[in-house]
């Protein structure tokens, strides 16, 4: 049995109505996925600057003592 080229026709019409919803659903996801990823790139470059600046930073406060005075 051969198909009716209308048949054909709606066929293919609902694959692609089909196929652009499912396009569209990934790119929500692509940019859900690269907005969580930039989020998280960010949390992790502030952890390093901060460690790096806690690392630099001398324990004592860098400053020399000064004399107490009494009285």
């Amino acid at each position: 049995m051969a198909l009716d080229n209308s048949e054909v026709l709606k066929n293919l019409q609902e694959q692609l109505t089909t196929v652009q919803q499912q396009v569209a659903t990934g790119q929500a996801t692509v940019l859900r996925l690269q907005g969580a990823i930039d989020v998280l790139s960010q949390i992790e470059e502030s952890k390093e600057e901060t460690t790096e600046a806690t690392e630099e930073a001398p324990v004592d406060g860098g400053g020399e003592e000064l004399p107490v005075e009494e009285g």
